[in-house]
């Protein structure tokens, strides 16, 4: 049985879906998952919540601390040839690419690491991990 507050936030999250389904922007659920989350269908409830990820401010601080290693050092940073050269550190540390691009795209918004973020954008990188820009419905 869900607790009430688990209840509650998928209420919320509807209502939120709802007015971006009615709008220009993009909503990632569909009519289904709006109305079972509306009217508390356990399944929509359980798996819209496990979707809904985190990010530690271990992993903040742990990617912070790498990227850091290329701030700080202009020959450490020239040698960077993008994400696979630091994807091993990150996972070390508990970051799966998914986490990542979530802390990258955290970073570049803030102002941080732009030259550091920049090398990721070569063939050294995975599709998903050379630029990290937010859409406009992210800001």
């Amino acid at each position: 049985m869900m607790d009430k507050n688990t209840l509650l936030l998928g209420k919320v999250l509807a209502e939120v879906y709802r007015l971006q389904s009615n709008s220009d922007i993009p909503c990632s659920a569909g009519p289904e998952r709006i109305y079972g989350l509306l009217n508390g269908i356990e399944t929509e409830v359980v798996e819209e919540i496990e979707n809904i990820g985190f990010v530690s401010e271990a992993q903040v601080q742990a990617a912070s601390n790498i990227l850091n290693e290329f701030h700080i050092d202009d020959e450490k940073l020239a040698e960077l040839n993008g994400f696979y050269d630091i994807e091993s550190k990150l996972e070390a540390a508990g970051i799966d690419r998914s986490a990542a691009i979530k802390i990258f795209t955290y970073f570049l918004a803030a102002g941080r690491f732009r030259a550091v973020i920049g090398k990721m954008n070569s063939n050294n990188s995975p599709i998903e991990c050379k630029t990290f820009t937010m859409d406009k419905w992210e800001k």
